[in-house]
Order: C-alpha cells, then structure tokens, then sequence
C-alpha cells in the first residue's frame, strides 16, 4: 500500500498546465492583403534571425539546418501552414512536407521550439507553457501570410498542434505525423520524469552525431510532453474526471476536433502509440484522412467509425522519426514511400482546401 500511495504522489508532479484564452490570433494588419503579407515577412525574418543569433550562440558555430524557414508566394495565400517539429528534433525535420505544401499553392512556415537547434543541455529548464507560447506566436506570423490556418506537427509537434486547435476557433485543417496522442511504452508512469532526479536524466541514443536532433534525451523534455498529453485529454467535452477512464477522456477530446485531419502513422512506431492515434483518429468530427505504414497486430484492417479513409501506403516497419523525409543524410533517416505518402496527402489536401495538383506532375 505504502508503495502504491508514494507512486500516486510521484505521478501528481506533473503540474497542470496554465490556462490559455480560447481566443484566435488577432489580425495585427488590417485589411490590406499586402500589408499583411509584408508584415508576416517582416515577422518571420526577424524571427528567424533571432533563432539564428541564439543557435550560433549557444553552440559556438551556426545551424542553418536547425532554423525556421518561410516558404512564401509574393502573394497573401487562401490558406497557410504552420508546422511544428518533434521532441529533440529541430525545423529540419519539417523541411520536406513545408516543400510539398508550398509547391501546392499554401504559403508554409515551421518554428524552433525553445530548448531545441542548440544543445543538450536547454532541455533541462523549458517547459510545455515556453512549447506552447511558441506556437502562438507562430500563428499569428502565419495568419498575416495566409487568410485561413492550417497547422501542422509532428510528434511532439503533433500534440502541440491538437492543443492549439482545441483551444482556438481559427483553425481550418490539421497535418499530423505520429501526433504524441499517448506513449507507447511507459505512458502510464511518463510523468514520473518529473520528478527531481529522473528529470534530469539523460540518454544516449545510437544516433550519430548530427547537427539537426539530440543525440540525448533528456528526462524534463519527456516531462513536458506527458503534461501536454495530459492536458490535451482533459480539453474534452466533459469536465476533467480523474476516474474516467483513457478511453472515454481521448474519445470526448477527439469529438472536440471539427476540421479535416489528416495522420500519418507506422505500426512499428517505438514512441508513439499507434492503436491510440487509430482509435482516435475514428472520434473527429469531421474529413479524416489515415495513412498508415508496417504490419499491425491485427489481421483486420482498421475502419474508423466516423467513416475516415484509411490507406495503407506499404507494410515496411518504418520506425518513429522516418515518416517526415524523403532522405536525411545526417543520420540516415529516411522513407522510401514519402512519394506514396505525399499522393495520400495531396488527395486529402485536394478535397478539402482545393490544393493544386502541382506536386503530381513534378514527383520524382
């Protein structure tokens, strides 16, 4: 008993979140459509700059693989994306999904989370409220270069996007990559890295060493996702019910999201759990669009109940971080099927914000 109690109260250290308003971006520009647009540009490049100027800092040597980057017409688009890269990752993992939706017409931009593109280290002190701040900011840049927002993530990106749209009412379409829904292996115990001693516990992964991802994770960084997933399962319809159960909580918040969504999943998929993102990708009210990669347990295949599209684009065992790009030769991360990916995508983007078939005639 003893043990179980001491357990319980090393899994309340995971703060709750500080409240947010539940209100959109607010138009800093006017109504000029050029105005604005100059205005995001301005925005983004000092925005990048700073980025740029802290990287260089922190590390002793520039980063421009790390860095935001701006895929902009010489013209405010109907829509544009935000996107938001993954925990211990940096923009570069955004880079070839921000080239294929500006090569259907969306004016893109990604961001740098805090404590990510420097060192090791920065992850010891930030925090999902630093994470989310962010973003916003990154919304109110995106809505000056586009009328309507898309967002997009992955991963950790991917939460951080579901936190943002269940608390604002100006966006239009989300964009997820293995969205951080729940842990796969140690979801029940993940805030248990919040406590003072495995929190700041670092792990070294196989990686190489690379200038675009950590190659150490550090326990806060695991910290702060568990408490946006978990802050993100209380956004349901129902008031916050510590008895009910996993199930019930991701359905009620899922039932929340009102705009078309497409995922992308991998069965095999280490980090993340696929199982939660399917069951909850069944719950949207609204277009869904399921692409999915490996073998899954079940000989059956999967159908949402919200009656979603899901399509199964090849049964490689594509693991957690390989979704996002076509190469990436700093740690041989890749996927071979990112073209068969991107038709998945361009179909999704096709029927519900009228996106150009550009990319279909350009593909390698």
């Amino acid at each position: 008993m003893l043990i179980l109690m001491t357990l319980s109260s090393l899994l309340g250290c995971a703060r709750a979140l500080a409240p947010m308003a539940v209100i959109p971006a607010q138009l800093l520009c006017g109504v000029d459509e050029d105005d604005c647009l100059r205005l995001g540009e301005s925005q983004f490049t000092q925005y990048r700059q700073e980025k740029l100027t802290q990287i260089e800092r922190t590390r002793g040597e520039p980063c421009l693989p790390c860095a935001p980057t701006a895929h902009l017409y010489p013209r405010r688009t109907e829509y544009s994306v935000l996107l938001v890269h993954g925990l211990n990752d940096s923009a570069y993992y955004m880079e070839d999904i921000a080239a294929l939706l500006y090569r259907q017409g969306f004016n893109v931009l990604t961001i740098l989370l805090p404590g990510h593109g420097t060192k090791t280290q920065d992850m010891l002190e930030v925090t999902a409220e630093q994470w989310r701040a962010e973003v916003g900011r990154g919304l109110e840049m995106a809505s000056l270069v586009g009328r309507k927002l898309i967002v997009g993530g992955f991963s950790l990106g991917g939460a951080l996007t579901i936190d943002a749209a269940l608390r604002r009412t100006d966006i239009h379409g989300l964009l997820l990559f293995s969205p951080a829904i729940k842990l796969r292996s140690f979801n029940a115990v993940s805030s248990l890295s919040c406590t003072p001693g495995l929190r700041e516990l670092s792990v070294e992964t196989n990686l190489p060493p690379n200038p675009v991802k950590y190659k150490h994770r550090v326990g806060n960084g695991v910290c702060q996702l568990s408490r946006i997933i978990e802050n993100n399962l209380n956004q349901g319809e129902r008031q916050p019910d510590e008895a009910a159960s996993f199930t019930v909580r991701l359905e009620d918040m899922a039932r929340r999201l009102k705009v078309p969504t497409f995922v992308a999943l991998t069965y095999a998929d280490a980090r993340i759990s696929p199982q939660a993102v399917l069951d909850w990708s069944g719950q949207i009210n609204s277009s869904v669009t399921l692409a999915t990669f490996g073998q899954q347990d079940s000989a059956v295949a999967p159908r949402l109940p919200n009656g979603g599209k899901v399509i199964h684009i090849n049964d490689e065992n594509l693991p957690h971080s390989y979704l996002l790009r076509r190469t990436n030769p700093y740690n041989n991360q890749q996927n071979p099927y990112f073209d068969e990916m991107s038709r998945v995508l361009l179909g999704f983007l096709q029927r519900n914000f009228a996106a150009t078939d550009a990319y279909s005639k350009t593909a390698m």
